[in-house]
């Protein structure tokens, strides 16, 4: 019986070990995401060629690169940084120009709207009596920004009459 179980003991031991190697290790699936934008996709390669800088210099400086090497390398990834980081800025121009021509689209629809004469209902040939206008009720009026207190102004005071019982006390 003890050699039964010293027998299964090693079989998993061997199992846990070479499992990884046998290459039946599953990788996770990534979930579906919303597909990369280009500017997304820029950032990112503009990301990884810093980080292979990064990589470069540090094998560098602690001497696993030759001089050529590195100066080999770190122009390759330059290279590749300052591409990604030029496509990335023309594309988020090409987004700035869109989005300016549909501002400038809207604002131009508010302007005609606004420039529209409002038609107002003329008076009927029926009534022969003149209207009296009545008085119009005033209408409540809203604090301006010169009459309002700043929010920070009120808080300032507000701490200074605490501050100011936190001391007679």
């Amino acid at each position: 019986m003890p050699l039964l179980i010293a027998a299964l003991l090693a079989l998993s031991a061997a199992l846990i070990v070479l499992y990884p190697l046998l290459g039946l290790v599953r990788e996770p699936t990534a979930p579906a995401l919303a597909p990369a934008s280009p500017v997304s996709d820029a950032a990112e390669r503009e990301q990884l060629a810093r980080q292979a800088l990064r990589e470069v210099e540090f094998d560098y400086t602690l001497g696993n690169l030759e001089t050529g090497d590195y100066e080999a390398l770190r122009e390759r990834y330059e290279t590749r940084a300052l591409s990604a980081l030029k496509t990335r800025y023309q594309r988020e121009q090409e987004l700035d120009a869109l989005i300016e021509r549909q501002l400038d689209t809207l604002r131009q629809g508010e302007s005609q709207r606004a420039a529209a004469p409002v038609a107002r209902p003329q008076a009927s040939a029926t009534t022969t009596a003149p209207s009296v206008a009545k008085p119009a009720a005033p209408r409540p009026s809203r604090p301006s920004a010169e009459r309002a207190r700043p929010a920070s102004a009120s808080n300032a005071s507000v701490r200074a009459r605490r501050t100011a019982k936190r001391k007679e006390s």
